[in-house]
């Protein structure tokens, strides 16, 4: 009965890992003047810089894939375009977290020394030397997207919509579809808002 019970509990714990592993959040912000009855009839407009940009256009074709989920046409000889999308994006250094079970670090009046660095103390200093292999570094990378669509024929701006998300992984190509995902999500969204919102993993992440 206990092998049993054991059996149905690590399972549950393997689900409930998968469950969370499979899920990709993010910051989505949504500002637009949007017409329920336009036609989502769309050409894709490049900047300069990404006419020959061969990761640029990996990403176009992710966009486009998820324009066409999204309930877009792209437009062709029959199907004007009535609307321009572009996209931009760009990964930055986040977050720096530095954490060990050094007691040190856990001493009210010694961790303030060692916020300025290792700090090797005088005879009274009350612990071991701490030494880099003491600590456990971890890095995080805010990974952002921003789409836009503009009226052909105006330019008017019709919507910007801007997604960003931590990860420890500094490549955003890794995450690139879970971001599209993430920012046509209901399109549009409320305009002004920004919240945070989950979704089912579209790419699996290469450790």
């Amino acid at each position: 009965m206990i092998h049993i019970a054991r059996s149905v509990l690590i399972s549950g714990v393997v689900f409930l890992l998968s469950a969370c592993a499979s899920t990709f959040s993010g910051q989505v912000s949504s500002f637009h003047e949007w017409q329920p009855q336009m036609a989502k009839i769309y050409v894709v407009e490049r900047a300069p810089d990404q006419e020959n940009n061969p990761e640029y256009k990996v990403y176009e074709e992710q966009l486009r894939k998820q324009l066409g989920l999204s309930g877009f046409q792209e437009a062709d000889a029959q199907h004007p375009a009535v609307m321009k999308v572009s996209m931009a994006y760009a990964s930055n250094f986040a977050e720096l977290q530095v954490s060990s079970m050094h007691p040190a670090l856990y001493d009210p009046i010694w961790r303030l020394h060692f916020r300025r660095g290792l700090y090797y103390g005088p005879y009274w200093y009350p612990y071991p030397s701490l030494y880099p292999s003491d600590l456990s570094v971890k890095r995080s990378y805010l990974h952002q997207l921003e789409l836009r669509f503009s009226d052909v024929q105006s330019n008017k701006r019709l919507a910007d919509i801007k997604v960003s998300t931590e990860q420890l992984n500094p490549a955003i190509s890794l995450f690139m579809p879970d971001l599209l995902a993430l920012a046509m999500q209901d399109f549009p969204q409320p305009n002004g808002s920004t919240k945070v919102i989950e979704l089912q993993k579209a790419t699996k992440e290469v450790k």
